[in-house]
């Protein structure tokens, strides 16, 4: 049943404004005497009205608000969808909204729907009703973050509704904590009820944690220690392994599992290994039950750890000319050389990088040859920036027709951490003129058109303002979407490359003629045009137009798309053109090709020609120690780049223009970063990798950017339990004074690459502590920059550390956990509901009316104004209330027509028949009295003339009888008229005032 009617009212937000009402009596005592002049009637409306114009705005001063009184309600429904949650507790919860929807009252309630984990969803806006029935995609399901679902909730309910969360969830949450946001709900009276999904998993096995120490010596024994936690006993086979590789832990060395028993509870299991090689030691350790019974999940039986053996000193060399004859075997050199002045180099292609972070905190220095930022990722790019800033460590980029501007490095993390500027409106390169050719076919809609169209939007998102971009699309003719034009709007070209639809057939030739027609017109340094289709062309004559774009300097660069396009014709005008052949099978390739050769066609940032680097000597350079200007061999190439302002340039290229750095570095951070636009290719670089200095110079460049050791010696241990991680530096070994002027300043890098400080704490003279939230799984990597004195030496350098959370605790989570919803809803006000009464949601007796108010005063203030102007207007002009009326019955006679404006018509005839009659028998009586007035003298007396007594009575004279008017004297006619208007406005005055 419904509640019964609800009540409004109005209240006062300044009530004590009131007390000014209080004038209006007063002023209308005194009004009533301020106004005599006015008259009757204008005298009391005048007194009214300003009494209500002085109570209008008192009223509106006061602030008043409607209030009214409502039971509509709006209900939220948050649903968990962690990792903890099973598909069939969230299948469950849906069909309990499913059905408490049905209870609904029809235009009172509103239900809206939100799908949370670490973070929350919206799956259904408030509506009367419920019109999708399919939960959100949640990608971060390995957190519950109640409190962000509760704030997200604030957001969702109407103003002018009684509101409701009902919040569906096992309780388990791990990030941020749901009593603040409880207590806003409660002080807002909003009450949230709590379905606990219910679940109790009696057979688990859970790694807890793998424990190895964070550093130790070449050829120590170190003990790793694993946590087990098993719900119920059981036999389990637990495997170590080493560097990616099974420790051999059977009899004669073979390599075994060992089968151990697992009590109910916590288990601890230790294993000895011994640490041969400097560098960094990954471990890992496998559980796997004997009775698949005794485990529910497999996620969560792997741990993780790594340690740390002597100094970071490898030097990992990536390079992108690996495996490729054709440009020689520079890099190769430059390992060899490296390996024989004792450094540990090791050369590696782009797709044998590490993914893990912990794997490059053995790294001095990280040398990228001839690399393009494509190659590299967003991911690794930002690794490499953080592994520079955060770490420390040192990254030398070696150039080529892959790696600077031409490899894609502007607005990207590694240009932050370079010395030198690689976007191409910051080193003023040469201008290009593109053209994009796109097939927008039958047999291109859909993905293929979709991915060109992003493709093509991409490239224009690599050129700038000086560029010129123009886009083609054709199918059985050709139509352009962009014409040529300069690239000053971005968005806006890539409006209409995103406009471009389907059509029919394929004529390729009309396309491509008007894309090299455009280009004949457009003065850049180098054209180009990317063709794009993926079937069979109409004839045309693509051999001789190849040969004219070759001879205007235009290239042409050809895609075939799926198994249908024609190759051989892609391939010859590519060929006579002299652009380049992609063959892609499928559409998702596409952006990553367009990419590519937007930037190799923008290679005005490589200069090829001989020249010998000029040497600039730095007062502080230790990279060129030992080296003169007559030692430096001849380059064939470099990439034109620009210097930063900080950074140091011992090498430059001289030009007619500007004065380009071949070698530059600076400090990033805590890591050094150096740049060497030069290649070391066959092409560019021949001369140097047989020069004899070439070993030397490279291994000061190594060891000027490699990173700086822990020389003093420092122990740092971590600790990460159940999501709160703590690190401790101690240096309690090292003398006392040494101890008190020890200074540490951490950072920390979360698996997600983002970066962190960390806070230490002095709790001794020589140790600090800081604690850190450790709820996501991954490698957490630390780096501590010390600065302390000893022996009256100053001593700097950096201490590298790390943890590794295994899993997530969504996965370490075995039972609901009910106080924490039951503390919610006692906390608002709510309840906790059942899954088999799902009609409790909407019962009418839990709806907490609410009041909502509405501001008047505007109202007031609008009313106001104007009672104010016909104040002024009743006293400042004269206007008769009868006037008023007169004119206000002619104008409704004149838009009704009705029967009193018909009377009110022959009045008016009436009056003005007697007023005629009136004039003609005055004019009777003037020319009666010239013809008489010769005979007699007349005193002429007007028919409202009054006769005054005077007393005297000589002086009286009988009064004319009607019948016998006395003779009247002559006048003249300006006397007459100056008679008749002085008698208008006497009885003008005696009708406004009588």
């Amino acid at each position: 049943m419904d509640l019964p009617p609800l009540p409004t009212d109005v209240e006062f937000f300044q009530p004590d404004y009131l007390l000014l009402l209080l004038v209006v009596p007063v002023f209308a005592l005194f009004g009533m005497r301020y106004f005599s002049a006015l008259g009757s009637f204008k005298q009391k409306l005048a007194v009214v009205v300003r009494c209500l114009v002085i109570t209008v705005i008192v009223l509106a001063i006061a602030d008043p608000v409607w209030v009214r009184t409502t039971d509509e309600q709006t209900v939220v429904f948050a649903i968990d969808q962690s990792d903890s949650v099973s598909d069939t507790l969230q299948e469950d919860a849906l069909e309990y909204v499913e059905e408490a929807v049905k209870s609904m009252r029809p235009d009172k309630d509103l239900v809206a729907g939100v799908g949370f984990a670490g973070r929350p969803s919206v799956w259904h806006l408030p509506q009367k009703g419920l019109d999708n029935t399919r939960l959100p995609i949640i990608n971060e399901r390995q957190h519950t973050n109640i409190a962000s679902v509760m704030k997200l909730g604030l957001g969702l309910f109407p103003a002018n509704t009684a509101k409701r969360m009902v919040l569906i969830s096992d309780g388990n949450e791990n990030r941020e904590d749901s009593a603040e946001v409880a207590r806003i709900y409660s002080a807002l009276e909003i009450p949230v009820d709590v379905l606990p999904l219910k679940y109790n998993h009696s057979a688990e096995i859970i790694v807890e944690r793998l424990s190895a120490p964070a550093s130790a010596e070449r050829n120590e024994v170190v003990d790793l220690q694993v946590f087990v936690r098993s719900q119920q006993s059981a036999s389990a086979d637990i495997n170590f392994y080493h560097n990616d590789h099974l420790i051999s832990l059977g009899k004669n060395g073979e390599q075994s599992a060992v089968r151990v028993h697992l009590d109910a509870g916590m288990n601890r299991f230790s294993i000895p290994v011994r640490l041969v090689d400097s560098g960094v030691h990954r471990f890992n350790v496998v559980v796997q039950p004997v009775k698949r019974s005794a485990d529910r999940l497999a996620v969560n039986n792997r741990g993780r750890a790594f340690t740390m053996v002597g100094k970071a000193e490898r030097v990992l060399i990536v390079s992108g000319n690996f495996g490729d004859a054709r440009r020689g075997n520079g890099d190769e050199l430059l390992a060899d050389s490296l390996k024989k002045e004792g450094i540990d180099a090791q050369l590696v292609s782009i797709g044998e990088l590490p993914s893990d972070p912990a794997s490059l905190a053995d790294c001095s220095a990280i040398v990228l040859s001839n690399v393009s930022a494509f190659a590299l990722g967003q991911q690794y790019q930002r690794m490499l920036a953080s592994f520079v800033h955060e770490l420390g460590g040192g990254l030398i980029v070696i150039g080529g027709d892959q790696s600077f501007s031409v490899g894609g490095y502007g607005h990207t993390p590694l240009e932050n951490v370079l010395p030198v500027e690689t976007r191409r409106d910051k080193v003023m390169l040469a201008s290009l003129g593109l053209m994009i050719v796109i097939d927008r076919s039958g047999s291109m809609v859909g993905e293929k058109l979709n991915m060109a169209c992003k493709a093509a939007s991409s490239s224009a998102g690599l050129l700038y303002s000086n560029d010129r971009i123009g886009v083609i699309a054709f199918d059985g003719s050709p139509y352009t979407v962009v014409p040529i034009r300069p690239v000053n709007d971005v968005a806006a070209i890539k409006r209409k490359i995103e406009q471009i639809g389907g059509g029919g057939g394929t004529n390729m030739f009309p396309a491509l003629y008007a894309a090299y027609t455009s280009l004949l017109s457009v003065d850049t340094n180098s054209r180009h045009i990317i063709l794009l289709t993926d079937g069979q062309s109409m004839p045309g004559n693509f051999a001789t137009l190849a040969q004219k774009c070759a001879d205007a300097g235009i290239s042409i660069s050809t895609i075939a798309v799926g198994p249908d396009a024609d190759k051989k014709l892609l391939s010859e005008i590519s060929r006579l053109s002299g652009g380049r052949m992609y063959v892609a099978e499928s559409a998702r390739p596409l952006p990553q090709i367009f990419i590519h050769e937007t930037i190799i066609a923008s290679r005005s940032g490589v200069s090829e020609r001989n020249f010998v680097p000029q040497m600039i000597k730095m007062g502080n350079s230790g990279i060129l120690a030992g080296f003169s200007q007559v030692d430096i061999p001849e380059l064939g190439g470099y990439v034109v780049t620009a210097a930063k302002p900080l950074a140091n340039t011992p090498l430059v290229c001289q030009t007619d223009d500007n004065v380009d750095p071949v070698l530059a570095y600076w400090q990033a951070g805590l890591g050094r970063a150096v740049a060497f636009t030069g290649g070391l290719s066959f092409r560019w670089g021949s001369r140097w990798t047989a020069w004899s200095g070439f070993g030397k110079l490279w291994t000061q460049v190594v060891r000027y950017a490699g990173r700086v050791g822990n020389t003093a010696n420092l122990d740092v241990e971590t600790s990460i339990v159940a999501g709160k991680g703590s690190v401790t530096v101690s240096a309690d070994h090292l003398p006392l004074s040494a101890q008190s002027s020890l200074q540490l300043a951490g950072r920390m890098i979360q698996p997600d690459g983002t970066v962190k400080p960390v806070l230490l704490e002095r709790t001794s003279r020589g140790t600090f502590h800081a604690d850190f939230p450790a709820d996501s799984p991954g490698t957490y990597l630390f780096n501590f920059a010390y600065d302390l004195e000893r022996d009256g030496k100053p001593q700097k350098g950096i201490i590298t550390s790390g943890a590794v959370v295994n899993h997530s605790l969504e996965y370490s989570t075995l039972k609901h956990d009910d106080s924490t919803l039951v503390a919610i809803a006692r906390e608002t006000g709510g309840r906790v509901l059942t899954m088999d009464y799902p009609q409790a949601v909407f019962e009418p007796w839990s709806v907490r009316p609410v009041s909502t108010r509405k501001p008047v005063w505007n109202i007031l203030i609008c009313l106001a104004l104007p009672l104010f102007l016909f104040d002024v207007a009743l006293r400042r002009l004269a206007i008769a209330p009868t006037e008023v009326f007169e004119k206000f019955v002619s104008w409704f006679d004149g838009v009704s027509g009705s029967q009193m404006g018909m009377k009110s018509a022959a009045t008016l005839a009436s009056l003005r028949g007697t007023k005629s009659r009136l004039s003609t028998h005055q004019d009777k009586n003037k020319k009666a009295n010239r013809e008489s007035g010769s005979r007699r003298p007349t005193q002429e007396k007007s028919d409202f003339e009054f006769t005054v007594q005077t007393g005297q009575a000589s002086d009286s004279r009988p009064a004319a009888s009607d019948e016998n008017p006395p003779p009247q004297e002559n006048e003249s006619d300006g006397d007459h008229t100056s008679r008749l208007l002085k008698l208008k406005r006497r009885m003008h005055d005696d009708f406004i005032d009588p």
